[in-house]
């Protein structure tokens, strides 16, 4: 239990803590604002918005006979809907805040900040606070008796499953949830593409990296490979992410302030 309750705050801490201190870090070396980094944000509230509606509009054709699929095939069709819709919906508010705001988001600092607010949105909202809701759960129910507690027993079995999960599966959890910001940094770097070479076609390029990275993974766990060999290959596909960074000349920015601090430090 201890082993598995401290991975567990680790894993808080980078899912939640990280994606704010990311904020931080770019406020300090790059100059980026929190207003920037909002639209990140903002931007990953508003493509779970508008999917929920899409998807909640295609279940309620489905339930009213309007379509009709197997139990199975529905279920893919809302993964496959999702993962795309998701990919889509996202570089296209991406561009168009680029394109429309009345700010300069047309700069490599922006591009981080946007991706910042955007990867750090999912990773908050989709992973670090259900995570800290149910450690609290696990937490204030350790010591629960099932033949006296009032919970459903359905609920004590679940707290007894989740203390059995091994110490590793949040870690391995967390170091996806950084691979997936990487991920929304690197879109986001290559919708900037549009505008600084003048062609659409980066923002199909853009919307191909984030499919390919989502799709494979959502696929590969559908078809039930192992959950080490998901991470493994998510980590293959972070390193993927690090070199279109090195190839599109995104990185320079993020060293050269950091060269500078070291030589400041030397002096």
């Amino acid at each position: 239990m201890l082993l598995l309750s401290i991975s567990i705050v680790i894993a808080i801490l980078v899912t939640i803590a990280f994606p704010i201190a990311a904020g931080f870090w770019l406020r300090r070396k790059l100059g980026v604002t929190w207003r920037v980094i909002s639209y990140g944000f903002l931007g990953y509230f508003l493509v779970q918005s508008l999917l929920s509606l899409l998807l909640n509009g295609l279940t309620n054709l489905v339930d009213s006979g309007t379509f009709t699929f197997s139990d199975e095939g529905f279920i893919i069709l809302q993964l496959v809907l999702s993962v795309v819709l998701a990919a889509v919906l996202g570089v296209l508010i991406r561009w168009a805040a680029m394109k429309f705001l009345k700010e300069k988001l047309d700069t490599l600092e922006s591009a981080y900040g946007i991706g910042v607010g955007y990867g750090g949105a999912e990773s908050i909202l989709l992973v670090g606070l259900p995570l800290l809701m149910t450690f609290i759960s696990m937490i204030s129910n350790m010591n629960i008796d099932p033949q006296t507690t009032t919970l459903d027993p359905a609920v004590v079995v679940q707290l007894e499953e989740l203390w059995q999960v091994p110490f590793y599966f949040p870690l391995a959890g967390s170091l996806e949830r950084i691979a997936a910001m990487l991920m929304h940094i690197t879109v986001t770097i290559l919708v900037l593409q549009v505008f600084k070479r003048n062609n659409a076609i980066w923002l199909a390029a853009a919307i191909g990296v984030e499919l390919f990275v989502n799709g494979l993974i959502v696929g590969l766990s559908q078809l039930g490979l192992g959950y080490g060999w998901i991470i493994l290959i998510t980590v293959l596909l972070m390193f993927g992410n690090i070199y279109l960074l090195f190839h599109l000349n995104a990185v320079n920015l993020i060293i050269k302030p950091l060269e500078k601090t070291n030589n400041e430090k030397e002096e």
